[in-house]
Formats: structure tokens, C-alpha cells, sequence
């Protein structure tokens, strides 16, 4: 399995630093942000692009009773603020933004930045399929547990025979990104570490012995 929480698996800021985009690149701003910061939020008026550089932020919806996480975005991920959605920066990062308008334009001159772009939405759209999927007929449990072997995927590094993940997140961020209380989270992380699933190594931080026992607990029971 090759699923990821990253949006796509296409990196747009190689393709804007590439040789021969200097132009495209020119039509960015590139902003500095820091964890906390809201970085969109349903009532902007301003409709910006921006592509993700550096840190890591969360896409989500709110009701007066629960927030409803849609994604993280990573490195090379790109988002509109101009949606019903609130981003929120996860940790300190910078990011490139263009206008709407602009970055239409630059999609009508340069026909290899477009194709990259289609690819792009089609890779959301496959994301989005599987983050209903993961809150339709998931419970929290394997929610909690397809976010971990997730994440590990994108970001973990092999160690000791195993793979470490720096979440750099809470326990609250990782309950809201899972669709559940702090309680229920904390719980199911301590059933984890008894079961061998996972070693907590800090705050955010886990040690995942076997990756392969990790996937196979993140499946729908038959």
C-alpha cells in the first residue's frame, strides 16, 4: 500500500524551481508563516493559490459542534483559499502565493505547468475519496491507526530494524485530524503501546517496530 497523507504524490516546487519556469516562479510571493497562524479561512476576501515550501498545515471544516479534518498539506502541496475550509499551520513553514487571477494566466502560457496541474486535481480527487472513506466506515480506532501508518509512509525514517515518526503534533492536533476527543485518542495510542503496535518515544514522536503488523491493523475487518 502507497497511500499518504500528503495530497499528492507530485512536488509543485520542483516543478516551479525547475530551469526554465523563472517566470512562473516571478509570479509568486513567498511568505513566511508560524504555527497556529490561520492561514485562509471561509470569510477571506482575497482568493489566493499557494504552494506549500516549508512546514505543514491542516485543511478542515467546522460546525458549532465538531471540526471535520479534509487534510495536511506538506511540502509541494498546493491549495485555493477561497473555500468553505480553514487551513491552519501545523508548525513554523513558508509558502509560495500567487493570485487566482495570475495564476490562471500563468496556467494559459505554460501548457507543461497545466498538465502537471490536471495531475495534480486528480490526485485530489483520489484523496478525498479515501478521506471519506476513512470517516464513513472507520471508526476511530482505525482512523487513528491509518493516520499513524500514514504519516510514517510520507515522513518516518528507518530505525533500529523499525521506522521512527516525528508527528511534531499533540495529542489534541492528531484528535482533531482523526475526528475524536483527546480522551479517546490517548486511549487508543495506550492500548497501542501495550499491544507492541507502537513505542512512544515523545511528545508526537513514535517508534513503529513492524510496519507490515502496523498496515494490516489499519484494514476494514471482513
Amino acid at each position: 500500500m502507497q497511500s499518504k497523507m500528503k495530497l499528492t504524490s507530485l512536488d509543485l516546487i520542483e516543478v516551479l524551481e525547475a530551469p526554465g519556469h523563472e517566470d512562473i516562479l516571478k509570479a509568486f510571493n513567498t511568505r513566511k508563516f508560524r504555527k497556529g497562524e490561520l492561514l485562509s479561512t471561509p470569510d477571506d476576501d482575497i482568493n489566493h493559490v499557494f504552494i506549500v515550501k516549508e512546514g505543514r498545515a491542516r485543511v478542515f471544516l467546522t460546525s458549532p459542534s465538531r471540526e471535520f479534518m479534509l487534510t495536511i498539506l506538506s511540502p509541494g502541496d498546493i491549495y485555493s483559499t477561497h473555500t468553505r475550509a480553514t487551513c491552519e499551520a501545523l508548525e513554523d513553514g513558508v509558502m509560495f502565493v500567487c493570485p487566482v487571477k495570475m495564476f490562471r494566466e500563468i496556467a494559459v502560457r505554460h501548457s507543461e505547468f497545466t498538465m502537471t496541474m490536471v495531475k495534480v486535481l486528480g490526485e485530489l480527487l483520489s484523496s478525498s475519496f479515501s478521506i471519506i472513506d476513512g470517516f464513513a466506515f472507520r471508526d476511530t480506532e482505525l482512523r487513528l491507526t491509518l493516520f499513524l501508518y500514514e504519516e510514517a509512509l510520507t515522513s518516518g525514517r528507518a530505525q533500529d530494524g523499525g521506522t521512527l515518526l516525528n508527528t511534531t503534533m499533540t495529542v489534541e492536533q492528531i484528535a482533531q485530524i482523526v475526528g475524536a476527543s483527546r480522551q479517546m485518542v490517548s486511549t487508543l495510542l495506550n492500548d497501542m503501546y501495550k499491544s507492541g503496535l507502537l513505542e512512544k518515544q515523545g511528545r508526537g514522536t513514535f517508534f513503529i517496530p513492524d510496519m507490515d503488523r502496523l498496515y494490516k491493523a489499519t484494514q476494514l475487518p471482513l
